[in-house]
């Protein structure tokens, strides 16, 4: 698409480019097929697709056509996207807060291929007309654009907020209810769409404990929403918080009333695979909870075995724990995550 084109679609559909939903998500695709060692495709040029969608306004009649980021202007001159800009170019308007959020991990993954290709860039393949690119300096700006969250997040709540032009926030008190600033969803679920940095949300938010509560209400007050995708990293995050066992409860719940064998066994539709994929992975106890990132975190164990039959011929067995820990061929794992890399090389993996 961006070779005949000229930009990467934001929502591609119904044969043509739509900009129906609101991230930036060919950047993660990507960026994550790369950082996992994918490279059997002109790296350069989809650098070059990826930072055009991120530093460049497309032309009226383009963007009329749903091509480019909706409200990059705003987002590019407050580092948010302000509620005064309505977005009336799209499919959903306004979501300025949703939006921010999105296009803030988008620059996290844009961040990833440029540092990639800063360090090997002597050794990727290009027919890109583009030689010119700085991927260092290209990386440090992306890079502090990922930070761009903060500026939706209140941080007198740890809630996700609307902001005006001026820096007044909205100072939402629902968390429940849609708001126009929050796409198909609310202020609670938008809160944790911070992939690319969820250590410094939980320092936002006063700590592992404070976050942990924050979590809980997910779940304790009925605000978890499995059917809304921004809510899929929510039971994983405990893992990143120091309490893996609670990781472990809230996924086992979920498999167990948001799945089965029914008409209606999904969460609302599929999705494009979502509510499928995120099964999978939770059955077989691991989740790319940042995807342009090579880590996994870890869940529990839903079988007594599962084994991955990998294409290099070494499979990944993954096994219950007899001792309730995490081990890498038997050796225990500091944290409940997992690199990429361990996967690939295959043995076993315990877990609880």
């Amino acid at each position: 698409m961006y070779e005949e084109g000229g930009w990467l679609p934001i929502f591609p559909c119904w044969n043509s480019y739509t900009a129906a939903m609101i991230g930036d998500h060919c950047t993660s695709v990507l960026a994550d097929a790369y950082v996992k060692g994918i490279r059997g495709f002109d790296i350069r040029k989809a650098y070059e697709a990826m930072r055009k969608n991120a530093f460049e306004q497309p032309s009226p009649h383009d963007y009329l056509d749903g091509k480019g980021r909706r409200a990059l202007s705003s987002y590019l001159r407050y580092g948010y996207i302000p509620l005064e800009d309505s977005v009336k170019e799209a499919f959903h308007q306004q979501e300025q807060t949703s939006r921010t959020l999105e296009y803030a991990y988008d620059d996290f993954c844009v961040a990833q291929l440029a540092l990639g290709l800063h360090h090997t860039s002597d050794s990727v393949p290009s027919v890109s007309s583009v030689e010119t690119i700085d991927y260092g300096k290209d990386y440090e700006e992306l890079m502090r654009r990922s930070e761009n969250w903060r500026n939706v997040i209140n941080p007198l709540t740890g809630y996700a907020d609307g902001r005006h032009a001026d820096g007044r926030w909205e100072g939402n008190q629902d968390l429940v209810h849609r708001k126009p600033y929050i796409t198909e969803g609310a202020t609670c679920h938008y809160t944790w769409y911070v992939p690319q940095n969820i250590p410094g949300l939980i320092a936002l938010m006063g700590g592992n404990e404070a976050f942990t509560a924050k979590l809980d209400s997910m779940f304790t007050q009925g605000r978890y929403w499995h059917g809304n995708e921004p809510c899929h990293q929510v039971a994983w995050l405990y893992s990143l918080a120091g309490h893996p066992e609670k990781t472990r409860e809230r996924i086992s719940h979920i498999l167990q009333t948001e799945y089965n064998d029914t008409p209606g066994g999904l969460s609302g539709n599929d999705d494009a695979g979502q509510m499928s994929a995120w099964q999978l992975f939770a059955m077989m106890g691991f989740y790319p909870v940042c995807p342009g990132t090579t880590q996994y975190v870890l869940g529990g164990a839903q079988f007594q075995q599962v084994t991955l039959n990998q294409p290099s011929g070494l499979p990944l067995v993954i096994r219950r724990s007899p001792d309730a820990r995490y081990r890498l061929n038997g050796q225990p794992l500091s944290l409940p995550a997992i690199d990429h890399s361990d996967l690939l090389r295959g043995g076993v993996l315990e877990l609880p």
